[in-house]
């Protein structure tokens, strides 16, 4: 899987959580660290958004991505959340070296608690290839919220519970995260972590 959409700026991600309310929470009423507050609100999206970071798959805003898939017998799982637009979905397969989208009526998109499933309409084998392997299918999507106000509460409180950590924490490297704050993570935002069984 990789993201092929360019990458979220720290506008956009101030967007989630701006500098005022990091500061609000922080109580800091001076304006000297405001470069410094903006930095630690992108480095704490950055470590709860995405394929990589501590929810496992969660995107906080949407981004474009594309998956690759040996096959599609029945059914295929869309491995980030939440996928909102179904029908942007696109299902590809290798066909001479090129992927060529799926013929209509071949696979339709359903989601499920903002998880997003393709499944096959058509038998297997009914788009011939003649290239097989771990990348015979392309399934391209986006993940995330469009809307910035739509990303739940937990997970703003979650940026601003690691903004007032580094900010106090100074000496401490950004993305650590000790026992009490992973505690305090785990209660907001464990819900929307992504793991193999949906938990």
């Amino acid at each position: 899987m990789r993201r092929i959409s360019d990458p979220l700026t720290l506008a956009a991600k101030l967007q989630v959580v701006t500098r005022e309310k990091a500061k609000a929470h922080m109580r800091v009423r001076h304006a000297d660290e405001d470069d410094l507050i903006q930095d630690l609100i992108g480095a704490a999206f950055d470590f709860l958004h995405g394929p990589d970071g501590w929810l496992n798959g969660y995107c906080l805003l949407a981004e474009e991505f594309e998956s690759f898939l040996p096959a599609i017998d029945t059914t295929a799982e869309l491995p980030l959340r939440p996928v909102s637009d179904i029908d942007a979905i696109v299902v590809a397969r290798l066909v001479n070296g090129t992927y060529e989208p799926a013929p209509a009526g071949t696979f339709v998109a359903a989601t499920q608690d903002n998880f997003a499933v393709v499944a096959r309409l058509a038998a297997p084998g009914a788009a011939p290839t003649t290239a097989a392997g771990p990348r015979s299918y392309r399934l391209g999507f986006s993940a995330g919220h469009v809307d910035p106000d739509a990303v739940p509460m937990p997970l703003k409180q979650s940026i601003l519970l690691l903004v007032g950590h580094w900010y106090v924490n100074r000496e401490v490297a950004a993305g650590t995260v000790p026992r009490e704050i992973e505690y305090g993570l785990r209660s907001l935002a464990g819900r929307y972590r992504v793991s193999p069984n949906h938990s």
